[in-house]
């Protein structure tokens, strides 16, 4: 991979993260807009969340807007009562329905080191799903703007932050969310969305870790990425 190819496809998971992260968010009309984008991103980074993304598209074909989808997103995520889908990193990592346990407190220790607070405008934990996604979108934008500055080490810093936070949480929680959410929804449209994360995540963990590989065993891979300074 050369390094205009390696940073198109920083360009593309940026964004894919970006948008799917706005997937977890309450149904505006803006992000049924941007199912065009996701699914150009997801076409050439992911091409099994790809079709799922064409599939969302299929299923909002007919509605007449967001307020449709409302219904199963409170009953997947919101509650008030039991919640069928808890987008919670901790509901999973820790057993027993446990919200706001030890992985959370290691979630916004994570955040703080690489500099980055919860939004004061986010009310839910910092493990939601929507938040864990955000953060990957920091984390590679902080890559990309490292490499406007020439600093190779901070883009493998941020590479390898990106890998262990995949690993120890939104990676290692994701596929039995979606099954939750796959079981209970009852619109396509937030089965399709569950299974394109996940497909996205198993790939993009998959990049990243041949991106490591390559960077280990020829450090000089790694140090290429500064004669892109400037230019992304």
């Amino acid at each position: 991979m050369n390094t205009r190819d390696f940073f198109d496809l920083e360009h593309l998971r940026l964004e894919a993260y970006r948008l799917l992260a706005d997937g977890y968010h309450r149904p505006e009309q803006s992000f049924l807009d941007d199912l065009v984008k996701l699914k150009t991103c997801m076409e050439k980074v992911c091409g099994k969340a790809g079709k799922n993304i064409n599939n969302m598209q299929a299923d909002i074909a007919g509605m007449a807007g967001p307020e449709n989808l409302e219904v199963d997103f409170a009953r997947l995520f919101v509650g008030p009562f039991n919640l069928l889908a808890p987008p919670y990193g901790s509901v999973y990592l820790e057993g027993e329905r446990q919200v706001m346990g030890v992985s959370t407190a290691d979630v916004q220790r994570r955040y703080q080191a690489a500099g980055l607070d919860v939004a004061t405008g986010f009310k839910d934990a910092p493990d939601h799903i929507a938040a864990e996604l955000e953060f990957m979108h920091f984390l590679i934008f902080k890559a990309m703007e490292a490499a406007n500055h020439g600093d190779a080490n901070v883009i493998v810093t941020s590479f390898l932050n990106q890998q262990s936070f995949l690993e120890v949480h939104l990676g290692a929680w994701i596929h039995d969310f979606v099954g939750n959410v796959v079981d209970n929804a009852q619109t396509p449209f937030y089965r399709n969305l569950a299974r394109a994360t996940e497909a996205f995540i198993k790939d993009d963990y998959h990049i990243l870790s041949s991106v490591l590989t390559s960077w280990s065993t020829n450090p000089e891979k790694a140090a290429e990425t500064e004669s892109f300074s400037g230019q992304c």
